[in-house]
C-alpha cells in the first residue's frame, strides 16, 4: 500500500476500497490481454491511487445525492489533474499519467485533455472499464449498487465512445470465461 493510498484511506476509506476493488478487476483484465507482470504491478498501483485527487474536493459535492450541478460538475473534473500534481514527482511515469487521464474517453471527448483512445494508455484503458464496472456495481451517494449484468450492458453500450471496444471485448470475454459470478466477485 502506498502512502497515496493511505491517505486515501484516512480520508475516503469507502473511496478507498472502490480503488481495490478496482485495482484487482483491472488487473484481472490486464493479465487476460496478456500485459507483463510488471505493467500488471504498476496499473494496480495507479488504480489504487486514481482517486487521489479526490482529496482535494469539497466533501458536499462527493457525497452529493443528486445531479452535480454546473460548478459541481466543474470542481469534480478537477480531480485527475489534482491526482496527478500530487503523484507526478513520487511514482513512476505510468502511474501519474494513468491517474491523468483515467476519465479520458476512447471518442476523445474525456476530460481534463480530450484525448482520443490512440493517446490514452492501455492501463488507463483497462482502469476506465475497471472503474465503471465497479462505481455501476457499489452503492454510490447518486445510485445504488446495480447489477453486473447491467455494468457489462454499459460497457458494451459506450464500446467505441467512452470505452476501448478492444477493452471491452476482453472484459466480455473475461466475464464469460472466468463466470460472471468470479468477475462480480472481484468488482464488489
Amino acid at each position: 500500500m502506498t502512502r497515496f493510498h493511505r491517505l486515501l484511506a484516512a480520508n475516503d476509506p469507502d473511496l478507498a476500497a472502490h480503488c481495490e476493488r478496482t485495482g484487482r478487476l483491472a488487473a484481472d483484465i490486464a493479465e487476460y490481454m496478456g500485459l507483463s507482470s510488471e505493467r500488471i504491478e504498476l496499473l494496480e498501483v495507479a488504480s489504487q491511487v486514481h482517486d487521489i485527487g479526490k482529496v482535494f474536493i469539497p466533501r458536499d459535492i462527493l457525497d452529493k445525492p443528486g445531479p452535480l450541478n454546473t460548478e459541481e460538475w466543474a470542481e469534480l473534473r478537477r480531480h485527475p489533474r489534482l491526482g496527478y500534481e500530487l503523484v507526478e514527482r513520487s511514482m513512476p511515469d505510468i502511474v501519474a499519467s494513468v491517474v491523468l487521464t483515467h476519465h479520458e474517453r476512447f471518442d476523445g471527448t474525456g476530460y481534463p485533455n480530450e484525448l482520443p483512445g490512440p493517446r490514452i494508455s492501455l492501463e488507463a484503458r483497462i482502469l476506465q472499464a475497471a472503474d465503471a464496472i465497479d462505481a455501476i456495481t457499489s452503492d454510490r451517494p447518486y445510485q445504488p449498487a446495480l447489477p453486473l449484468e447491467y455494468a457489462l450492458n454499459e460497457l458494451e453500450r459506450y464500446s467505441g465512445s467512452q470505452f476501448d471496444p478492444v477493452v471491452v471485448d476482453a472484459v466480455m470475454e473475461l466475464a464469460n470465461r472466468e463466470s460472471r459470478a468470479h468477475l462480480a466477485s472481484v468488482a464488489s
